[in-house]
Formats: C-alpha cells, sequence, structure tokens
C-alpha cells in the first residue's frame, strides 16, 4: 500500500489553499532556465548559475508530478454520485487544456504567420511548427536533432503534455500498493535506461523522450503520496528531507567530478545526476508545502516571485523569441541585454497573462473538481481566482 502512516488528506494540510512558495519556486527555476539560454555562450556561462541553468526543467518536472499528483490523489479519493471515473477524467482533461492549449496554439499560429510574412523560406522552420502542432517535438529533437528544430525548448511542453494525459488513467485507475510499485519501477527503470545509453556511447539526445523525464514526474507523485498517505515505500516526509540533504551533497560532488573530466564519473553521474537532483527537488517541494512558516518558504512566497511564478507558463514558452528580439535590436548577448530580454519576456507574458490567459483560464470555474452537483454552489460562493488545496501547475 502507499504506506503505513497516517492519512493525510490537503484538507488538513497546513498549506490549505494556494501555496505561493510553489509559485516563487518555479519562477526561479524559469530563471535558471533563461539566464542559460540567454549567457550560456557569453563571458558569464561558466559561472554556476548559468552553466547548470538547464537543471531548471528537472525542477519543472518534479514541482508538475507534485502538483497534478495531488490533484489526481483528491480526485481518487472523492466518492459523489454523478462524479465517478469518466466524470473525473473530463473534469482533469478540460481543465488542462483550458490552461495549456489556447495560448500555445495561438503562439505557434503567431509564428506559423510571421514566417509566412517573412516570404524567406525556411525549411525547417515550417516542418517544426507540425511536430508543436501535434505535441511531438521532442521525438523531432531525438530524431533530426536539437539544431535541426525552431522553438527547441518546445521539447519539455511535450513531455509535460504527455504526462497530463498518462497520469490520470495510472493514478485514478491503479490500486494504491499497483502505484506505489508502477512509480518505483518508472524511476528504477528509467536510472538503467540512462545507465545502458551512456555505456553504449549514444550520441542521440534520448534525455528529451518522455519516457526519460518520466522518473522525475513520478518523484513528483511519490512526494504528493507523502503528503497525503504520510509514507511512500516506507518513506516519510523526514526521511525525505534526509535524502534531500545526501542527494544535494551526491550532485554537487559528482558534477563537479564530470565538469572536471575525471575518468569513470560520467556514467555514474548520467545516472544518478538526474535522480538525486529531483530527490533535492522533492525535499524542498514537501517541505515548502508542509512549513509555509519556514524563512525559505516566506521568500518564495514573496508577491512578485509567486505571481511571475503563477504565469511562468507564458515566460517560458515566449522567452526563446523575446530573448532572438533582444539579439536583433541590442547585440549580441551580455548580461545587460539578457536583463532587457528578462524585461521583455515579463512584459510579454504579463500581456498574454491578463489579456488573454486568465479570462479563459477563469471558465475552469465551470468545470469544478467537486463535483457536477457541487459546481454552481462552489461558483457563486468562491471569487473567479479561487484555487484548489493544491495549486495546479
Amino acid at each position: 500500500m502507499a504506506g503505513n502512516g497516517p492519512k493525510q488528506h490537503s484538507s488538513k494540510s497546513p498549506n490549505a489553499g494556494h501555496n505561493h512558495a510553489l509559485d516563487g519556486l518555479r519562477f526561479f527555476a524559469f530563471l535558471l532556465v533563461f539566464f542559460f539560454h540567454a549567457l550560456q555562450w557569453s563571458p558569464w556561462g561558466n559561472w554556476p548559475f548559468i552553466r547548470f541553468g538547464f537543471l531548471g526543467v528537472p525542477i519543472f518536472f518534479v514541482l508538475s508530478g507534485f502538483l497534478i499528483g495531488g490533484i489526481l490523489l483528491d480526485l481518487k479519493d472523492k466518492q459523489r454520485p454523478g462524479f465517478g471515473l469518466g466524470a473525473k477524467l473530463k473534469t482533469f482533461y478540460i481543465r488542462r487544456a483550458l490552461r495549456i492549449f489556447p495560448v500555445y496554439y495561438l503562439f505557434i499560429a503567431i509564428l506559423a504567420l510571421l514566417l509566412a510574412m517573412s516570404g524567406r523560406p525556411d525549411p525547417v522552420a515550417t516542418d517544426s511548427v507540425f511536430w508543436h502542432l501535434a505535441y511531438l517535438t521532442n521525438f523531432r529533437s531525438f530524431f533530426a536533432g536539437m539544431d535541426h528544430i525552431r522553438q527547441g525548448h518546445f521539447w519539455s511542453l511535450a513531455v509535460e503534455e504527455h504526462f497530463y494525459l498518462l497520469a490520470p488513467l495510472v493514478v485514478l485507475l491503479a490500486r494504491p500498493r499497483t502505484l506505489v510499485g508502477l512509480l518505483a519501477l518508472v524511476i528504477t527503470a528509467v536510472a538503467a535506461a540512462r545507465w545502458s545509453i551512456y555505456a553504449a556511447g549514444s550520441a542521440r539526445d534520448f534525455w528529451v523522450l518522455s519516457p526519460m523525464q518520466f522518473d522525475l514526474l513520478g518523484l513528483g507523485i511519490a512526494t504528493a503520496i507523502i503528503e497525503r498517505k504520510g509514507r511512500f515505500l516506507g518513506i516519510d516526509a523526514r526521511m525525505l528531507r534526509w535524502l534531500g540533504i545526501a542527494g544535494a551533497v551526491f550532485f554537487v560532488l559528482f558534477i563537479r567530478r564530470y565538469y572536471l573530466g575525471r575518468p569513470g564519473i560520467g556514467i555514474w553521474y548520467a545516472t544518478f545526476g538526474p535522480l538525486s537532483l529531483g530527490v533535492v527537488t522533492a525535499a524542498l517541494v514537501l517541505t515548502l508545502w508542509q512549513r509555509p512558516s519556514w524563512l525559505v518558504s516566506r521568500c518564495f512566497g514573496l508577491r512578485p516571485f509567486a505571481y511571475f511564478g503563477q504565469i511562468s507558463y507564458g515566460l517560458y514558452l515566449f522567452h526563446p523569441n523575446c530573448l532572438g528580439w533582444t539579439t536583433r535590436y541590442f547585440g549580441n548577448y551580455n548580461l545587460t541585454n539578457a536583463c532587457i530580454g528578462l524585461a521583455v519576456t515579463l512584459g510579454v507574458a504579463m500581456l498574454s497573462w491578463h489579456a488573454f490567459e486568465k479570462p479563459i483560464n477563469n471558465l475552469k470555474n465551470r468545470f469544478n473538481y467537486a463535483g457536477r452537483r457541487q459546481v454552481q454552489a462552489i461558483v457563486s460562493a468562491e471569487p473567479a481566482t479561487a484555487s484548489l488545496a493544491v495549486p495546479e501547475a
């Protein structure tokens, strides 16, 4: 079963409401990715904050697994007339579609229009559009290479979408013991696959394939199980925090030795590096969730950080093009121009959120997780921005 500890439903969580600290964590994960893309080839590229900025994506994955996994676990426990499995799946998919599809496809349409208006044939960009539309950018990146696809950052959005499609079926249909076993199997299998791929010396970008990131998303779900059920495979919240500390030490030591080119280290870093970072992130996420008065929680939860964390989907979606615009008009990147690019990205994402995304996102109140018979009462009693006990990604 999920564990022998006390059952901890979200209604009893110390953070029964929207968790602003997790929003802030999401924003800082975006900043890592942003400055990695902006400055990795600049003189600042060797700074640790820049060089390892790509690690913001694994943080996104663990956080997404925790938030979505928590929602699905709560749905699994809801037993109400007229709100069976079919209604739960329908509600989840509609709410996810309202949050991610409109701005995603609008952005692709704008990119396609700009491409057509440019008058310059770009076979790579034209080909990329079709893969973006189908949420298969990561598979195209695998077969063609990251250098042969435009908007390469879409690979991680494709991974997330595949997770959204599969996770509800797994979490809602599997028995508690089966779910724990499946998560453990996925985490172990992905680690073994990473070891095998590195040992074989493959030059392909296997890491962009969705199954190769499901261990991080699975860790997020496992963390949600610890938060709600008390334990996962005998691991409780306190033990997870100790594992997080150990994972941080392992990650720092091995990533340093790996980038120094020490022999024999690469295969161990490739195998356990992402997993150790995932455990660190899982421990941090759970602590932020359970300890809102913790100093780090209060820092992440500061209003500006939380606000930009809530619109981080748009920030991530738009940032490469905003950086490209900055490069075009302000020259090659240095720290100043990167900050200008960040300001442009923040402005575009804010405009997108308030003028387009938020009005559509508010339609989710018509498809509430409380069940069909209680929707009208909840919508009339709560403001349009009311959120679940577990905030959605």
